[in-house]
């Protein structure tokens, strides 16, 4: 379950109802920061805690509280140097996936284009690079 916006499971407490409704090891969150942001939400204060053991999949992107504009992972109010090092912390072995939508974002879909994208892997590689986090 992704925490789109405009759907039940947009926020933490709804997407936690849902993931416990369904209660299957089989039904896993993909936790997206900049959805939560474009909820009006802090992911890592807000929601990590609680839905922490159902997540299996991390989006990479990020968005502003004032006016929900999408960013760079870090460059935003997603809180994405607490949620990968709170990750790394748990023994996270899920995946991350860039879904930057630098250029365009609509409500189901979004674009970068090359350079942006290229951006987005450069700012998300520092950030792990930052918390001390291995990629490859």
């Amino acid at each position: 379950h992704e925490n789109e916006k405009h759907i039940y499971g947009d926020v933490p407490a709804r997407c936690l109802d849902i993931l416990q409704a369904v209660d299957s090891p089989a039904f896993r969150a993909a936790w997206d920061p900049a959805n939560f942001v474009q909820c009006g939400v802090r992911p890592h204060d807000e929601g990590y805690k609680q839905v922490r053991p159902y997540v299996a999949y991390v989006h990479v992107k990020d968005a502003k509280l004032d006016g929900g504009g999408v960013v760079p992972a870090g460059e935003g109010d997603g809180q994405g140097r607490e949620t990968v090092r709170a990750l790394r912390d748990s023994g996270f072995d899920g995946f991350f996936s860039l879904e930057p939508h630098l250029a365009m974002a609509g409500a189901f879909s979004g674009f970068s284009g090359p350079d942006l994208f290229r951006l987005a892997v450069q700012r998300f590689k520092a950030l792990l690079d930052d918390e001390g986090i291995a990629w490859a």
